[in-house]
């Protein structure tokens, strides 16, 4: 009796212990589940645009703090806030375009091919588009250009290149070929960017026949954006709302 009491006993326990083993075994998957690797870069994406725009806001951050303690100085050390709003408004207008600069760089002359048309071609192909022009200055701000010109036109980051015909329109000004830009940054990595395989300039050279001349300088002028900017839609939005 004693003995199949024992038995009973052991297969009681046997059973409730598979019972918790199964119970757990449930609780697991449950709570660990496969996660796809695209779920994974997705999120991991998701975390690194959102550290960049803390660090844009940090900076920004930076900036105002730098702005605030520079009139608080000029508060205490009793100076006039006009010369320091007036050294501020200076500065952002050369952020801005708004003032004539000058420094080392380069200046790339583009114009029209003259070579023979290839079976298969057309004249519009050994033309200068906008296209090319958009891209070699997005290259060049890529390399570094702080500040670049096109036929003496100032660019801003709202400068439209529209094709019309032979000419380029650039800050509602028609400009033909050869086509000028000038740009102020590090004369190396400028010129280094132009001249690169896979850059759009040379492209275009070895492939179409356009002329395309980079040259460097020590001291390339940029003129100030002269054109009037109205805003049609923009509006300043007022704090708190």
């Amino acid at each position: 009796m004693k003995h199949n009491m024992w038995r009973i006993n052991i297969l009681m326990f046997c059973i409730l212990l598979g019972v918790i083993i199964a119970m757990q075994l449930k609780n697991v998957q449950g709570h660990y589940q496969y996660v796809p690797l695209k779920v994974i870069h997705d999120y991991k994406l998701s975390i690194e645009s959102q550290n960049k725009e803390v660090e844009k806001l940090k900076e920004m951050l930076k900036d105002r703090k730098k702005i605030i303690y520079e009139y608080e100085r000029t508060k205490e050390e009793g100076g006039k806030f006009k010369e320091t709003m007036t050294k501020e408004l200076e500065e952002q207008k050369l952020i801005g375009g708004f003032t004539a600069v000058e420094g080392p760089g380069i200046v790339l002359t583009l114009d029209d091919s003259t070579r023979e048309l290839y079976e298969g071609e057309e004249a519009v192909d050994l033309l200068v588009h906008d296209i090319y022009v958009l891209n070699i200055v997005n290259e060049l701000k890529v390399a570094g250009a702080e500040a670049i010109s096109i036929n003496g036109q100032r660019l801003l980051s709202m400068s439209e290149m529209i094709c019309a015909g032979h000419t380029i329109r650039i800050n509602n000004q028609v400009f033909a070929q050869p086509f000028i830009i000038k740009a102020i940054g590090d004369p190396k990595k400028l010129e280094a960017a132009m001249l690169a395989p896979e850059s759009t300039a040379q492209y275009i050279k070895e492939i179409y026949g356009l002329y395309v001349e980079v040259n460097t300088g020590i001291n390339i002028k940029i003129p100030k954006f002269f054109e009037e900017i109205t805003f049609k839609y923009l509006k300043v939005l007022e704090e708190g709302e």
